[in-house]
């Protein structure tokens, strides 16, 4: 079993503490343990890397940062590729506490990686447990909705289930100032950039997860290809010696 699971496990009686003692703090002052105890991603829980490096977990320091830069931008937050929550859920704290009036709609099957994975598993790259058919499939709707409730976002966030085929046409009327793609697979990334580049406000940020991860190459591809007609492309922003990339919708683009 994933070592990370096992170490959620050992803490789950701990998440019966009481969240009121800290919920209206800064979560920029939220102690490590507490993130590890809720399974929440937190600023002062980030572990740098040792040198920078492309790969690894979402940086909620990066996350957040960007967040602040589009705050005045008119548009909602996407998060695609929520899993068990952990930046989904720590993305609508700071909104409310820092009153950043928007919404964040949460994209997941919450199945795990149907077939479309084997395009990715057909392009190699270094070895990556999750990266097969069912994989990121620890987690469920509820998992993630008990976490937002627990905190008292719930109503600043709306899940929306299913695979982005399905799901993301939900949101057709919708414009955005931030989106999250946290979705591994040359197919997702493909129609996540087709459905939100034409929908994000000019100054509006689009970060990606995987972009240069060795695990992942369908990311690079997919990003590639769709940014090649485009007059954006990747920038680079470093917290804690993670290297992650994001774009930034041109004016006109």
């Amino acid at each position: 079993m994933d070592i990370r699971l096992l170490a959620k496990r050992a803490l789950a009686p701990l998440r019966l503490l009481p969240v009121n003692s800290y919920v209206n703090r800064p979560i920029s002052s939220w102690p490590g343990i507490l993130g590890m105890v809720h399974d929440i991603r937190v600023p002062r829980g980030v572990k740098p890397n040792p040198v920078p490096l492309p790969h690894g977990a979402a940086n909620i320091n990066i996350i957040l940062t960007l967040v602040d830069r589009t705050a005045a931008l008119p548009g909602d937050l996407a998060e695609c590729g929520v899993f068990r929550g952990a930046t989904l859920v720590s993305t609508a704290i700071y909104l409310r506490q820092k009153k950043i009036n928007k919404h964040i709609f949460g994209f997941d099957s919450f199945q795990g990686f149907d077939d479309v994975v084997s395009k990715d598993v057909a392009l190699g790259g270094r070895r990556d447990p999750y990266r097969r058919l069912g994989g990121f499939s620890e987690t469920s709707e509820s998992l993630v909705a008990g976490k937002l409730r627990r905190f008292g976002v719930e109503q600043g966030v709306t899940l929306m289930p299913g695979y982005f085929r399905d799901s993301l046409q939900k949101c057709a009327q919708s414009r955005f100032s931030f989106v999250h793609l946290d979705c591994d697979t040359y197919e997702s990334y493909t129609e996540c950039l087709s459905f939100f580049y034409p929908r994000l406000s000019p100054g509006g940020i689009v970060l990606f997860d995987e972009y240069n991860d060795p695990s992942w190459p369908g990311c690079n591809l997919a990003i590639d290809e769709f940014l090649a007609n485009k007059p954006e492309k990747p920038q680079l922003i470093v917290r804690e010696n993670y290297e992650k990339f994001y774009i930034e919708k041109a004016p006109g683009g």
